[in-house]
């Protein structure tokens, strides 16, 4: 006797990332969205893009609604030389959920851009997650050795020296003041370097967004919103700094040092910083 069995069984499907450039003042905003659910807003640093969120978008695809963004004069986004606003910049890409509320994540200049949103759309953010962040207003650099780092990079860019430029940011923001290359892996080493290598020479002396007209280090007790601010103890000394002004004057917010990461730790430890933001997100 033949027994036949029937297994039925339903294929997931791929989920499968938008892509779109957003028209704002005739400037073309690359952007890329995945998934439904919670909106997350991931906004990156300076002279980097979108793909540097690439290990955080595959590990919280199938749980939340992502969006990334690349800045003006950043990735793939075209400028028509006309400003506009940062936190405009997230508004909008927000504006058909203007009345769900959303999580931003922040890296460095991104951090910046979602400090403004947050003080302008107080209303429109579940929480608030800055990670190495800037902040407006902050008097650079009190890092004697960013400091330096940043009198070099003037020089190299008054002289259109852009692989020298890119190397001295690197060192700065990426591999930390005070380490060596050989600290980093060479897949982060070599993707790290290449992004902002890329962003100088695609986008050389091309502006970015404008930040708000009122610096956010005059408005931080404004924020009432869940803050979390993350840090890697190897940065420069101005990040710990402001990361401790926003921890100081934000009511309602939280530190947290990863150890042995410097700027860039979404990228550096992308596992221990994806197990923060799941943390972060259950609360």
């Amino acid at each position: 006797m033949l027994f036949i069995f029937l297994v039925s069984c339903e294929m997931k499907k791929d989920i499968v990332e938008n892509e779109r450039f957003l028209n704002i003042n005739g400037n073309a905003i690359h952007v890329k969205s995945i998934g439904e659910g919670l909106p997350i807003i991931f906004a990156h640093g300076g002279y980097l893009n979108l793909d540097m969120w690439d290990v955080q978008i595959n590990e919280f695809k199938d749980s939340h609604q992502l969006i990334r963004f690349s800045d003006l004069g950043h990735g793939k986004t075209k400028s028509d030389k006309k400003t506009i606003l940062g936190y405009e910049i997230i508004s909008q890409l927000t504006k058909e959920d203007s009345k769900e509320k959303l999580v931003l994540v922040g890296l460095s200049w991104g951090a910046m851009l979602s400090v403004d949103f947050a003080l302008n759309y107080p209303d429109r953010v579940e929480k608030l997650i800055l990670v190495s962040p800037g902040l407006n207003g902050w008097p650079y650099f009190k890092d004697s050795i960013a400091n330096e780092n940043n009198l070099l990079r003037k020089v190299a860019i008054q002289n259109n020296d852009i692989p020298s430029a890119a190397k001295l940011f690197h060192q700065n923001w990426v591999v930390g003041p005070r380490r060596d290359r050989k600290d980093l892996t060479k897949e982060f080493e070599s993707k790290s370097l290449n992004m902002i290598l890329n962003t100088m020479t695609n986008h050389w002396m091309e502006d970015w967004s404008n930040l708000d007209s009122i610096p956010a280090i005059e408005r931080l007790e404004e924020i009432k919103i869940p803050t979390y601010i993350i840090v890697g103890d190897q940065d420069a000394q101005d990040i710990l700094l402001i990361a401790d002004e926003y921890k100081n004057r934000i009511s309602n917010a939280k530190k947290i040092v990863v150890e042995n990461v410097a700027h860039l730790i979404n990228m550096e430890n992308p596992k221990k910083f994806n197990d923060i933001l799941k943390r972060i997100l259950k609360e």
